[in-house]
């Protein structure tokens, strides 16, 4: 039994509903047009019978997109700190022990 699709430029006709579910993905058939599947059946929006297409749910996956940059930013600055202590000590380290302290010795304090 083929199926009548209605749209603003005209009537399409379809085999059967994986067809129509095709054409949506596709974009031949959009979500607000008018389907019929029997002559005796009114006329319902495509969405109302076949689904919205598939899309992206980027918003599902949403959460291991900042999980990941978070940790990221962690390691970066925590890397980054520990070369910034690193060389802060070290150079601390130099400048103390390069000063002598009195009677010539090497100052610890």
């Amino acid at each position: 039994m083929p199926i009548r699709i209605r749209s603003p430029e005209g009537e399409l006709s379809y085999g059967g509903l994986d067809e129509v579910r095709q054409a949506l993905s596709t974009g031949l058939v959009d979500p607000t047009d008018q389907i019929r599947t029997s002559e005796t059946e009114p006329w319902r929006p495509v969405s109302e019978v076949v689904g919205r297409p598939a899309r992206l749910r980027w918003k599902e996956h949403f959460h291991w997109y900042v999980l990941t940059a978070v940790l990221v930013g962690m390691y970066l600055v925590g890397f980054g700190i520990i070369w910034m202590l690193l060389a802060v000590g070290a150079h601390a380290l130099w400048r103390n022990t390069t000063r002598r302290g009195p009677r010539g010795g090497i100052r610890w304090w």
